[in-house]
């Protein structure tokens, strides 16, 4: 909590930074099963990540020269700070010279910060500002090694930005994409070139969050995935690799974390209990004030466009208990941070509970005690981490485990979600999964992977 804590509430140190200060702290103490768990992932399986364990070999390092950003929106705008910071010359591209111009903007304001705090000066800001180009027009992509789109999560969108991009840069660039739901693998359908088409999931802020995710997609190449994965390296973030699916890894367990404490809304549950028990389980943020920051309405869209796709694929939808409650908050203009008002009202940096909240979701006269409500809100993450594991989207131990953590702040002292696993035991974690699905619902049910451990001994490793 104490590492999380650093970012989310303004603290002085970089996050990373941070969780080797905290892994060191443990390192001095007593050997308790939290130092171990922590000590393990972030020192033995961070490093293994950054030595390249999760990039292919035999790809020689690639260093990017020129990127070019689709969309100078807030993930366009901090993708170009880094990348500049890095020493990368690039090109923030969108629709108006306005918003371009906005997009750049957004560097000014840190980089004004900075100087004013004596931790720059005006000409670094200056020359930082000078390798960052906003513009509307696509020909000055020539020339980029690297070109992200990050514009609004819609298939449509994403397609004509990427045919457009691609009338531009070398055939043998690299095309990547930050959404953080959409399969990559279709959007690469817009592609001329899937070989080259790769997702980089960036997460926000940018300028203080310390990992990308990369997504690789049926037809990406190991020397798409190599460049990727050394581009993410030269902006000094820690880079994950995984494989496609909706949702990916990181969207599709934090997403059940927000939504386990949404759903213990709408049965009853007063909302303070859900916020002290999810900053008792060790998260950063409480789950409704979590998901009013995301946006609730980004939630739904993402939700209903899920519905239509699985539509489409002939498959059934099965919607999350809590999304209704999402739905009915959006209908009357209830959307999140970014209007004032969600589960919270907010204002002028600060924030309370929404008072008519316990009269929309009355709150029950049996309360459950705070143990069965962190059960709930940490047994839906890590479970759903190991079906991850089981379906193949995660690659490796390591990877689950460090994105877990930096990806959305998976409570660092129990080491990662599938370390939360391994340090109850297979059999334990099997047996509490089950109480709780017989009480909450089949989403409990204990991955077949955890079950067959708990069966054989078993535990997460790589290797």
């Amino acid at each position: 909590q104490h590492i999380m804590s650093s970012i989310f509430e303004g603290g002085l140190l970089d996050f990373e930074a941070a969780c080797v200060v905290e892994s060191r702290y443990f390192a001095a103490c007593v050997m308790s099963q939290e130092s171990k768990n922590i000590i393990n992932t972030l020192w033995y399986q961070l490093n293994a990540i950054k030595k390249g364990a999760s990039r292919p070999a035999g790809v020689p390092p690639s260093k990017v020269k020129k990127l070019g950003i689709l969309g100078a929106g807030m993930m366009g705008a901090g993708i170009a700070y880094v990348s500049a910071k890095a020493g990368i010359d690039v090109v923030l591209l969108d629709t108006s010279q306005e918003a371009a111009d906005k997009g750049k903007a957004y560097s000014q304001g840190l980089l004004d910060k900075a100087v004013k705090k004596g931790r720059s000066t005006a000409e670094k800001r200056d020359a930082l500002l000078a390798k960052i180009t906003p513009t509307t027009d696509y020909a000055k992509l020539d020339g980029c090694d690297l070109v992200i789109e990050a514009v609004f999560e819609d298939r449509a969108i994403k397609a004509d930005v990427t045919k457009k991009a691609e009338a531009v840069i070398a055939p043998q660039a690299v095309f990547a994409s930050n959404t953080s739901t959409l399969p990559i693998t279709g959007l690469a359908q817009a592609s001329a070139r899937p070989k080259h088409f790769i997702g980089l999931h960036f997460f926000s802020p940018v300028d203080k969050m310390p990992l990308v995710e990369i997504i690789v997609g049926k037809d990406t190449g190991d020397e798409t995935l190599a460049r990727g994965f050394d581009y993410v390296l030269q902006i000094g973030k820690t880079p994950i690799v995984v494989n496609d699916s909706r949702g990916f890894y990181t969207s599709r367990v934090f997403g059940t974390y927000v939504m386990e404490g949404i759903a213990m809304l709408k049965e009853g549950v007063h909302p303070r209990s859900i916020e002290v028990a999810g900053l008792q389980a060790g998260m950063p943020m409480p789950p409704l004030a979590l998901q009013d920051e995301v946006s609730l309405s980004l939630g739904l869209h993402v939700a209903d466009q899920t519905k239509k796709d699985l539509a489409a694929e002939g498959k059934a939808y099965t919607e999350h208990p809590g999304m209704s409650v999402v739905r009915q908050l959006c209908e009357i203009g209830r959307i999140g941070k970014k209007a004032g008002k969600g589960f919270y009202d907010w204002a002028d940096g600060d924030k309370q509970l929404w008072p008519e909240l316990t009269k929309l979701y009355p709150v029950a006269a049996h309360q459950p005690g705070q143990r069965e409500l962190i059960d709930r809100l940490m047994f839906a993450q890590a479970n759903e981490a190991a079906r991850c594991f089981e379906e193949k989207v995660l690659r490796s131990v390591a990877d689950a485990n460090v994105g877990s953590i930096f990806g959305w702040g998976f409570a660092p002292f129990h080491g990662g979600a599938l370390q939360f696993i391994n340090a109850m035991g297979a059999k334990a974690f099997v047996q509490r999964a089950r109480e709780l699905a017989a009480k909450h619902g089949p989403r409990f049910e204990p991955a077949a992977v955890v079950v067959r451990q708990a069966e054989t001994g078993g535990r997460f490793i790589d290797g």
